[in-house]
């Protein structure tokens, strides 16, 4: 991975403890690392990550070191070495507010999100830390590129597929992931599945890593729009769109990425389709995926999804006569050509073909 471009990150580093007295607590590092796109929250500590950052103030002496976007790998941007003793007037808690302050002032410049990158430079200096990594991570370039894969991914292939030298080991490490599916500016919010899903997708590349620890801080992140103002890709997410005897919905929005079942909300949005059967209306549903690299797996896939919705529309109370054909058609019947020339995937086209689609005959007029 080319780490020569570097997202605005933050590290916290614990100085070595050389003059200290006997007794004292083994010094500890801690490294906070922001991606601060146009397409995420204004960065801001969560509470449960400045508590933390509040005892390991109040614990030992501590090394703040900030980095920018566009610094060269392990470039720092400032230094500064605090201690419980400092001199500046201000305890742990004010120390804090102070680096909240220098956080909601970075806005990164770069024209990709790379949470990837971000990990590995925190982790590239040897021995124990405490790694927090503060993003939404949708990351937007290889070997993530989350615009092309899309969030109905599987996740555990996708953990798999992640390249060895990726990442360094992480043995020592405790990960802490802030932020994640947490969007703003151009980038739709994410289904509650996706966020799910990526929430996955980050703590099963830290296992895979070998850290001592991998959580996932769920709490909102408190600030406001972002600071960043390049353009960054964003994921196409899609809307479930309603015509007269059609509807579009995007599978992200119905399924659990990668397989079968219902997605949170998703029977609230099949319930506004059954609304619209009356005793004379009929239906085909057909199911779609973006090209991938097993036919025979996305039409597996699609079938049985096709199969699903069928069943839940009856549930809701659809006759199972009135769906005349349910379809689950892989990719051999794309709403959109999704492959460039080069075979690489068009992230809209890809977006549109990830879909169920409804296609109403007589359609009641109550929906």
């Amino acid at each position: 991975m080319d780490h020569s471009r570097l997202f605005a990150a933050v590290v916290l580093v614990a100085a070595t403890c050389a003059a200290c007295g006997e007794g004292s607590r083994d010094s500890t590092t801690v490294r906070i690392g922001v991606t601060a796109s146009a397409n995420e929250p204004r960065v801001e500590l969560t509470r449960t990550v400045a508590e933390r950052l509040t005892t390991e103030f109040e614990d030992g002496q501590t090394r703040l070191v900030v980095y920018r976007d566009g610094e060269a790998a392990g470039a720092a941007h400032s230094d500064e070495v605090v201690s419980a003793d400092s001199d500046d007037g201000l305890d742990a808690t004010g120390r804090v507010a102070r680096l909240n302050g220098q956080l909601a002032q970075i806005g990164a410049t770069g024209s990709d999100l790379d949470p990837l990158a971000v990990l590995a430079d925190m982790a590239a200096a040897e021995g124990p830390a405490l790694l927090v990594l503060h993003s939404s991570g949708l990351q937007t370039t290889d070997p993530l590129d989350l615009t092309r894969l899309g969030l109905d991914l599987d996740v555990d292939a996708l953990v798999r597929a992640v390249p060895d030298d990726a990442l360094p080991d992480l043995a020592g490490k405790e990960v802490v992931f802030s932020g994640l599916g947490q969007v703003d500016g151009a980038q739709q919010p994410l289904p509650p599945g996706a966020q799910e899903a990526l929430v996955r997708l980050w703590l099963g590349i830290c296992e895979r890593f070998g850290a001592a620890s991998c959580t996932h801080d769920p709490a909102r992140v408190p600030a406001g729009g972002p600071v960043a103002r390049t353009d960054v890709p964003a994921v196409v997410i899609g809307e479930v769109q309603h015509q007269d005897a059609l509807v579009h919905m995007p599978t992200s929005v119905l399924f659990e990425p990668g397989g079968t079942e219902l997605a949170p909300g998703a029977r609230d949005v099949l319930r506004e389709v059954a609304e619209k059967f009356d005793g004379r209306t009929t239906a085909r549903v057909i199911v779609r995926t973006a090209s991938a690299e097993s036919a025979e797996a996305a039409l597996d896939l699609t079938k049985r999804r096709g199969e699903r919705v069928a069943a839940e529309l009856v549930d809701l109370g659809v006759s199972r006569a009135a769906l005349t054909e349910v379809v689950g058609a892989g990719f051999g019947a794309p709403l959109a050509v999704d492959l460039d020339s080069s075979g690489d995937l068009i992230p809209e086209a890809a977006a549109r073909n990830r879909s169920v689609v409804v296609e109403l005959a007589q359609p009641g007029t109550s929906g």
